[in-house]
């Protein structure tokens, strides 16, 4: 009797240890953020949500899971245009800060991410150099001090030049740090696709380099640059215009030159730019050019208020999904203001502003 209690209670201890659900290894993500009470804060890994918690006496609590590398992981708002990006190294960190200044919020606990604090402080200088330079620059052209401008004009694209090389720099020479892939990707904007296409191989080639999420995306977003470089054929798409009505760019674009404008009314850029694009079509609409704006807008209201204030007679469309307008992710529009002219089904030239859009527009219609 007692050999088989003896062997019962064997197989009881082994169908346990078959059937329960072994616990899984996490690590505590602190947050403690000022101006936040109330709110609720959203955990991502890899750009999607994982979790989410309430804000309370400033602070929130999550239990991240262990992960076979080291993740991008991401904090969010609901007020915040992005999630504020940050790594862990699977270890127990603690965020810091002030919900209304997101871009000041510290990591403390993470040796990946000080290495991201320490890219992310020399890439602000050159910000503020530019914005210095900026303000120089509006004076010079309220001042119509030709020369000046012209000067302030070099010696800004000339400071834009070194940050995009600050970038490249630091992709090139560390290709198997998780942050040079977030740096890849997260100022893709202002590389070629030619170039992004280097550094990812310099990457690849990279005996140590691993798979990273930002790496995997800067990857997919550069196939579909060259997708809508200039020479390739239109992408398709339908939006509907502020009454609902759709509107169809291949429809709309038979017979003419067209210019499909990416804008939104919060995007001070993208309204700097409205009177040039503004300029453009009355000269040549009659030639036969015309204009379909897509706004990354949200706020109908804010929207058809910029299409009233800036004068933009010619059609307009928008999902109101912001950044996740899809005619926006076919054309792989990573800022904005951009734009595509059109002629003939294909695309003809791409990001035209100022005189270098009238002078195209002009030659497309001779």
């Amino acid at each position: 009797m007692k050999i088989k209690n003896s062997l019962l209670g064997l197989v009881c201890v082994g169908l346990f240890a078959c059937t329960s659900t072994p616990k899984t290894a996490t690590f505590k993500v602190n947050v403690n953020l000022a101006n936040a009470d109330g709110q609720m804060v959203y955990l991502q890994k890899d750009g999607q949500v994982i979790d989410s918690a309430t804000i309370t006496n400033w602070e929130a609590a999550f239990d991240a899971p262990v992960g076979e590398g080291t993740e991008t992981y991401g904090l969010m708002l609901k007020n915040w245009r992005r999630a504020f990006p940050f790594f862990t190294n699977n270890n127990d960190v603690t965020l810091e800060g002030d919900a209304q200044n997101p871009n000041s919020i510290l990591v403390k606990g993470s040796e990946t991410h000080d290495r991201l604090t320490a890219f992310t402080e020399g890439f602000d200088e050159y910000d503020l150099q530019m914005d210095s330079l900026g303000q120089l620059l509006q004076e010079a052209k309220a001042a119509e001090n030709q020369k000046e401008v012209a000067r302030l004009q070099h010696e800004l694209d000339d400071m834009s030049e070194l940050q995009k090389m600050y970038c490249f720099d630091y992709v090139w020479e560390n290709p198997a740090d998780p942050v040079a892939h977030y740096v890849l990707y997260r100022y893709k904007w202002a590389f070629s696709p030619c170039e992004m296409r280097t550094m990812i191989d310099n990457i690849r080639n990279a005996d140590s380099a691993s798979e990273t999420y930002n790496l995997t995306m800067a990857e997919e977003y550069v196939e579909k640059q060259e997708r809508v470089q200039a020479g390739q054929s239109i992408i398709d798409f339908t939006q509907n215009d502020p009454d609902g009505n759709p509107v169809t760019l291949s429809e709309l674009a038979q017979g003419k030159l067209l210019l499909v404008d990416f804008w939104a009314s919060w995007c001070p850029d993208c309204r700097k730019e409205n009177p040039n694009v503004v300029a453009a079509y009355q000269k040549y609409h009659e030639q036969g050019f015309d204009v379909l704006g897509v706004s990354f807008d949200t706020n109908k209201e804010a929207w058809l208020a910029a299409i009233e204030k800036d004068g933009l007679t010619w059609p307009q469309v928008s999902d109101l999904q912001g950044w996740n307008n899809a005619a926006g992710a076919l054309y792989a529009i990573s800022f904005i203001p951009q734009n595509a002219l059109i002629k003939d089904g294909k695309i003809v030239a791409r990001n035209l502003e100022g005189a270098e859009l009238m002078e195209e527009v002009e030659r497309q219609l001779k």
